[in-house]
């Protein structure tokens, strides 16, 4: 049974809406970008809420790889009708709790559309209960709205960094990797962190013991990496082979050795016909398998997958609140709520350099 929501506020508000698959280079031309993604005043308003759904005054929504695919069309099982409205990890408040226990109008949340990534960019959005959380209240929103990458941190360190391990981290100062520095050094006590990334300074900030600047120096070729391997890899980045060249500075399964593919072989994967869906997931678990039966040759491949994110992001939450998380802003954050600043948002996100979260204000408290 649904809840009609209140007559006394506005049936319409402010949207952004992608009208097609969206070309992120052609967002810098004004024709080709008004005809993917416009800001619209008068979109309807989630006119109805489901039972255990809330209605949320959106403060603030982040962008992550997942909603740069979901524009682009690049993922068959992703695509949305037209139009939509992207995103899905946003810091907002309760206006409607649709008689919750749980949850009070007024307060202020942490959710998620779960798998599916839509509904954030816009001045209100209808979000499950279970995939809402309360924001702590010297948080900033829009750190709290970038959690998210704190959270598949949380899920690719304590799976597998015991105490006391060797972990690289590729990737340091993107949304998952800032994170995972710090969940890896705080929470997983682990004995050594090394990463890779252009932002030493960051990077050494975060908690990182030894950063390498891969412009200048492979990190598969480092001498100490060879003599002392790591008992866990974990891929932020994607791509470039990194599996494979994991094996020369990262102990086999079976002495304990694990990469965890964050992002997997296709960073940015192009899956837009049946075809190529059904061979895209039909690769997925060939790794994995092969080498658990080869544990004696290989390191463990570990392909992270989406779970528990309701209780990761109570967990995340908690760590923020008591200072032993950190979530990194990139330098551009937060972008303006308007047609031209979600679009440099998705720019920047696809670019694959942002150097912590992006994330746009829609409003203030």
């Amino acid at each position: 049974m649904s809840k009609v929501a209140s007559s006394s506020s506005p049936a319409t508000m402010k949207a952004i809406q992608v009208h097609d698959f969206i070309d992120l280079d052609g967002l810098g031309d004004e024709k080709i970008a008004e005809t993917s993604l416009s800001m619209k005043d008068s979109v309807p308003k989630p006119a109805s809420l489901k039972k255990n759904q809330l209605l949320v005054k959106v403060l603030a929504c982040s962008i992550s790889p997942g909603d740069v695919i979901t524009v682009q069309g690049n993922m068959l099982v992703m695509h949305q009708s037209f139009p939509f409205v992207p995103g899905m990890d946003i810091c907002g408040t309760v206006v409607d709790n649709n008689g919750s226990t749980l949850f009070q109008n007024g307060d202020v949340v942490v959710a998620s559309n779960g798998m599916t990534p839509v509904g954030g960019m816009a001045e209100y959005m209808a979000v499950d209960e279970a995939q809402a959380a309360i924001k702590p209240s010297d948080v900033p929103n829009e750190e709290a709205a970038s959690s998210s990458s704190a959270v598949t941190a949380r899920n690719a360190v304590l799976d597998h960094v015991k105490e006391g391990a060797r972990v690289l981290i590729l990737g340091g100062a993107g949304g998952v990797g800032s994170a995972a520095i710090q969940v890896a050094k705080k929470h997983g006590k682990a004995s050594f962190v090394a990463t890779t990334s252009t932002q030493i300074d960051l990077c050494k900030e975060l908690g990182a013991d030894r950063v390498v600047d891969y412009r200048s120096e492979d990190w598969w070729t480092i001498e100490e990496f060879r003599e002392e391997k790591f008992d866990v890899v974990i891929d932020t980045v994607g791509g470039g082979n990194f599996y494979g060249r994991a094996t020369e500075v990262l102990k086999t399964g079976k002495e304990g050795g694990s990469f965890v593919a964050v992002t997997g072989d296709e960073p940015k994967p192009d899956c837009r016909t049946v075809w190529s869906t059904i061979k895209f997931f039909a690769r997925m678990p060939c790794r994995p398998v092969y080498t658990r039966i080869r544990s004696g040759t290989y390191p463990k491949y570990v392909l992270l997958l989406p779970y528990d994110e309701a209780e990761g992001r109570k967990q995340v939450l908690g760590w923020m609140r008591e200072e032993s998380l950190k979530i990194r802003l990139d330098e551009a954050s937060p972008l303006p709520f308007t047609a031209e600043g979600v679009g440099n948002a998705f720019r920047k996100v696809g670019s694959g350099h942002a150097h912590g979260k992006i994330v746009v204000q829609i409003a203030k408290e």
